[in-house]
């Protein structure tokens, strides 16, 4: 039986010019391997338009990577290691597990066998050529988009809201803009705010810029508010991508310079308008820090959720006849929009679900805390031994120790480089390319065991937090909202009961009751209490 052989190419653009040159290639390996009557040919796997940096997204490399690990090749041929991979460690890593599997790979350009004695050292040298050239063309590119947008170009596929963006050029989509200049005129000259705004927006049979969206959100409307665009600026660079080998983009906050152009295409928003709109947002933005010091003085902001639709609970208040408020806790889509209804636009918008006073919930959690009380051995007995596995587990050490070896060991293979440079076994040029390769293994170890690290400490506060729980359900202390809100983790609210869980407890209780009285004088009693 002869042996039996693939082949693997990839162009990284899809250019008519690039394709033809996939369409050639596949045809070259096609008949290189037919001639060899011991060869017989498996397939030719090609990729169209992707980048050889990263493995991830190329589906005929992986799928024939697949084939190879399944037992169905003998022998990758390829045109030459930039086509394979042009990260070093991706390089290294898949030839070597191919050759554990018995599988070959051969750059024909580069005259490298895996299955030859020296193929993986001179494969390491080709393989970090390779990514340094990655590296540079990386840089290249990103030169060139910068001159292109400080040109004015602008870059990205797809099209801001209320412009349409074609040969890198922005022009006005006056449907939309319509839309844009009604969100600034409730925004600056009716005073709404981003929640209410895009209420009024989806009430009105005004959808969101994708399909996928079925309504606007507050988010959609602040982002709209501070896009620059609108007022005919441009900036770009917002995100950079800050590794050329996984294409990751992060936000640039400083990082590198972004590219600002003023007055650079026509605007849907008059600048005298678009100033107060900004300014309005820091006082608001401003006015928002102050509240937040006092909107979390409510136990339980952010712990009622709706049994009915999910939404939160939001908080109502109301004075009395003797001056001290009634508080009581509805569901946001119940307040906002009333009971479930079908509004203009055919939606149904709303909740039925029923508000809950604030005493009814301190009754229910100090019903459920009396109850932790009463079976608090077993309850603690049981979290202690899940607190002591916790500590026994050692699985961070283990990895930092695994860290610490593999960072001696590359120690080591360094200081056998250097050897094997003095002793002149090796090229200068080769010393530096190793030596390099190294270094990057090290810097990637070095941030593993940064994480590790952090990973442990987060390990260690968890174990803290569930002995401090502990310690309040073991303690006979006076019930307070600032207990409250330490051991709730959630309360779900139905129509005729509540469930209430408690935080790193595997336990939720069901609780049934009953109201009486009216504001002044209002009872909650408990009918039945259940743990599910």
């Amino acid at each position: 039986m002869g042996l039996r052989v693939a082949a693997y190419c990839r162009v990284s653009t899809e250019q008519d010019d690039q394709i033809n040159s996939l369409h050639n290639q596949i045809d070259y390996f096609t008949n290189y391997i037919e001639q060899n009557i011991e060869w017989i040919l498996v397939e030719v796997y090609a990729d169209e338009g992707l980048s050889g940096t990263s493995t991830k997204k190329r589906v005929q490399f992986n799928r024939m990577l697949q084939d190879a690990y399944d037992g169905e090749i003998d022998l990758i041929l390829t045109k030459e290691v930039s086509r394979f991979a042009r990260n070093t460690v991706d390089t290294l890593k898949l030839t070597r597990k191919l050759k554990d599997c018995g599988v070959g790979v051969k750059f024909i350009n580069d005259n490298i066998d895996t299955r030859d004695n020296d193929g993986e050292f001179r494969l390491s040298i080709m393989a970090s050529v390779a990514q340094e050239e990655s590296r540079k063309t990386s840089e290249r590119v990103k030169w060139g988009q910068k001159r292109s947008m400080e040109r004015g170009v602008v870059f990205g596929n797809n099209s801001t809201f209320g412009f349409k963006t074609k040969n890198g050029r922005l022009s006005i989509n006056e449907q939309e803009a319509e839309v844009v200049k009604l969100i600034f005129h409730k925004f600056v000259n009716e005073g709404k705010g981003t929640h209410i705004i895009a209420r009024e927006l989806f009430e009105s049979g005004i959808y969101p810029p994708k399909a996928i969206y079925k309504k606007w959100s507050s988010v959609m409307i602040l982002r709209i508010l501070q896009n620059e665009k609108y007022v005919g600026d441009l900036v770009q660079k917002k995100y950079i991508t800050i590794d050329y080998l996984t294409h990751k983009k992060i936000a640039n906050k400083g990082i590198e310079d972004k590219v600002c152009l003023y007055d650079h295409h026509e605007a849907i928003i008059d600048r005298t308008i678009w100033d107060k709109a900004q300014e309005e947002l820091i006082r608001r933005s401003t006015n928002k820090t102050e509240k937040t010091k006092y909107s979390n003085r409510y136990w339980c902001s952010g712990l009622i959720k709706c049994g009915a639709c999910g939404s939160r609970f939001v908080l109502r208040k109301s004075s009395r006849k003797n001056m001290t408020i009634y508080k009581a806790w509805g569901c946001h889509n119940k307040v906002h929009y009333g009971n479930w209804k079908e509004n203009k636009t055919g939606q149904y918008v709303g909740c039925n679900m029923h508000m809950i006073n604030e005493k009814t919930l301190i009754t229910c959690v100090s019903y459920v805390l009396d109850s932790l009380n009463f079976q608090s051995d077993d309850i603690v007995d049981d979290i202690l031994k899940d607190l002591e596995l916790t500590k026994k587990s050692n699985s961070n050490s283990d990895i930092l120790i695994k860290l610490r070896n593999k960072i001696k060991e590359l120690s080591i293979k360094k200081e056998l480089v250097m050897d094997s440079y003095f002793s002149k076994t090796i090229s200068k040029d080769d010393m530096t390319l190793m030596n390099k390769k190294y270094d990057d293994i090290l810097e990637r170890l070095t941030l593993q065991m940064y994480e590790a690290k952090n990973s442990k400490k987060i390990e260690q506060k968890q174990i803290g937090d569930i002995s401090d729980i502990i310690d309040v359900i073991k303690s006979s202390m006076k019930y307070s909202e600032s207990v409250f809100k330490e051991i709730v983790e959630v309360i779900d609210v139905f129509d005729n009961y509540i469930l209430i869980r408690i935080k790193h407890l595997p336990i939720t209780f069901k609780l049934i009751y009953t109201t009486s009285g009216y504001k002044e004088n209002y009872i909650t009693e408990i009918i039945n209490c259940e743990t599910i």
